[in-house]
């Protein structure tokens, strides 16, 4: 579909084109041929059916070539297929009139914005669209120049001008897949208009597209702005609702969950681009900040997290067989689950990470002589790895009682020694 601006300037244009008073008063040098062009141009002023305004405009350009005209009447060619919403055509047309004048503001302006709208990735189009975009760069000055209209009439039509010229060879870059550069136009385009959903998306996805890691925190930001954006160039509601989705599944899996997005999607709103100490904490980040937590906290539970993690990961078997088997144990601490025998227990398997899931089997080089209840509290350390299981998980510790710590204190033997007997006293 037509941008509003693009119909706008249209119309601007066919008011212009088709005043044949005008046209002769300000061109006083062109003239008509005979009185069959004049008949012609006439007949194409006053006919307000498109497509038969459009017809007659064939019949003089087929006849008279070669018009004084020729560039007037190439403009109304072309608003005559924007009006009846035939693209296609009017691209062609406004390569005629580039080819007539190559500086013709109308030419420049409509093969720029056809480019996007068009949306024909052709390496020829996109060849076509940027050169017109570049030419529109490049006409600002002379456009203006000569403009009566007052000065923030000017500098509101000639922002609409650039803003066009760099959205389109954003779009462009985008579309070769040269998403660096495609990144440095839209963001180009924000500086000069912050008001378009539809440039932040573009953004925020080249960005994504550059694959670095430095991108994707603000890529995360431009696409929060484009999938809540409400203003003018927002995204359709559709397209929003389809983006955050998008921008969900891919926070998560930077962030780890959602905590802190609607933060961020508030912060957007309020500016097209992200301050810059903006941080989001990637999962990877957070695991180690959590990391570093545990192993201050609870360090002989972070050693023996460690040791599992060497056991259970892919290269298990390597670890067990190169590095842990026959070493000594560093100083943990885990809770009793069972004992064996029941009476002078020599076994005693331990949870470390929970209360009842066996991880460490003692083997002590002793029995004991009174037996530990579950749930009882034991450090130990110095033992050596002796077997170890995967399924279901068990590692078997040699260890030496003098080693161990916690076992609850043995009985006290009850004394043998006699008692007084019943009624003695004492001697006289």
């Amino acid at each position: 579909m037509l941008s509003k601006m693009f119909s706008k300037l249209a119309a601007a244009i066919t008011t212009a084109a088709l005043c044949a008073t005008g046209l002769m008063a300000q061109a006083p040098q062109k003239k008509v041929k005979d009185q069959a062009e004049y008949d012609l141009f006439e007949a194409a002023r006053k006919e307000t059916d498109w497509n038969k305004k459009l017809q007659f405009l064939n019949q003089w350009k087929e006849k008279y070539s070669d018009s004084d005209y020729k560039e007037d009447r190439q403009v109304m060619i072309v608003v005559a297929y924007q009006n009846l919403r035939q693209g296609e055509q009017m691209w062609g047309a406004c390569k005629d009139l580039l080819a007539i004048n190559p500086k013709s503001v109308p030419g420049l302006f409509f093969l720029t914005s056809l480019t996007i709208s068009l949306n024909n990735t052709s390496p020829d189009r996109l060849e076509t669209g940027e050169k017109a975009a570049k030419g529109l760069l490049s006409n600002l000055d002379d456009i203006f120049k000569a403009s009566t209209a007052a000065d923030d009439v000017k500098k509101k039509e000639r922002l609409t001008y650039e803003t066009l010229a760099i959205k389109t060879l954003g779009w462009i870059e985008m579309s070769r897949k040269n998403f660096d550069k495609a990144e440095e136009e839209f963001s180009n385009f924000l500086k000069l208009n912050p008001n378009s959903g539809q440039v932040s998306y573009w953004l925020g996805s080249v960005m994504l597209q550059q694959k670095k890691a430095e991108k994707q925190i603000p890529a995360l930001y431009h696409l929060a702005r484009a999938a809540n954006y409400k203003g003018e160039d927002a995204l359709p509601d559709a397209g929003k609702t389809q983006l955050q989705g998008f921008l969900e599944r891919n926070y998560v899996a930077f962030h780890g969950d959602k905590s802190g997005l609607q933060e961020l999607i508030d912060l957007a709103l309020r500016n097209p681009f992200p301050p810059a100490d903006l941080t989001i904490k990637s999962r990877a980040q957070i695991l180690a900040e959590q990391e570093e937590e545990f192993r201050q906290k609870e360090p002989q539970k972070f050693l023996w997290v460690q040791i599992k993690k060497g056991l259970t990961d892919a290269n298990g078997p390597a670890y067990w067989e190169s590095t842990l088997k026959g070493s000594a144990m560093p100083k943990l601490k885990g809770k009793v689950i069972s004992v064996s025998p029941a009476n002078r227990p020599k076994e005693i398997t331990v949870a470390i990470m929970s209360n009842d899931t066996p991880e460490i089997k003692l083997r002590m080089d002793k029995a004991f002589v009174n037996k530990a209840e579950p749930g009882t509290e034991l450090e130990f350390e110095a033992g050596v790895a002796a077997e170890f299981s995967g399924d279901p998980f068990l590692l078997t510790v040699d260890q030496d009682q003098e080693k161990l710590t916690g076992w609850p204190e043995a009985p006290k033997p009850v004394s043998k020694k006699g008692t007084t007997k019943k009624g003695a006293g004492k001697k006289k």
